[in-house]
């Protein structure tokens, strides 16, 4: 595998951990929408975690291959960030919109599954997981964009 294949890989296992870490940490807080953007206690250590897991994972990737592991580190934790920060507001916004506290649990474990499902896709075959990248950059573009059409209509009774 060269090295190509060795990040392609990386970076689906950090996706991979960061979306596992986001929808335990929906989970977790079903009600909480706070517009702060701190993240209460229990979420903050299941980050942690997840950052640190994508970074062992993209770094391990790389180094199972020869290459250094310090440049996976810093990437998979990145990653790993982004698709928690993404997958937790999913999870949380459609727990709440859901209304029922299984309904959210039920929400993560499907995310889970996806989950697990990019993990072995990075793992037979690394460029699988840039569909991955690429689907949840389109989610997160897309969230960004409703987010400001979200009130467009209140600012234009003015």
């Amino acid at each position: 595998m060269d090295l190509f294949e060795a990040s392609c890989q990386g970076t689906g296992l950090a996706l991979a951990a960061g979306m596992l870490a986001g929808a335990i940490s929906g989970v977790f807080a079903p009600g909480d929408r706070r517009t702060s953007g701190r993240l209460p206690l229990p979420a903050a250590i299941v980050l942690v975690i997840g950052g640190i897991g994508g970074g062992l994972a993209f770094g391990n990737s790389l180094a199972s291959e020869d290459h250094p592991a310090w440049p996976g580190w810093f990437i998979g934790a990145a990653l790993a960030v982004f698709a928690f920060r993404l997958i937790r507001g999913v999870v949380v916004g459609a727990g709440v919109r859901a209304g029922a506290e299984s309904s959210g649990t039920a929400i993560a474990g499907m995310v889970s599954v996806a989950a697990l499902i990019v993990a072995g896709m990075a793992v037979i075959w690394g460029p699988l997981s840039l569909l991955a990248l690429g689907g949840l950059a389109y989610l997160a573009l897309r969230r960004r964009r409703r987010a400001g059409e979200k009130h467009a209509g209140l600012r234009s009774l003015r």
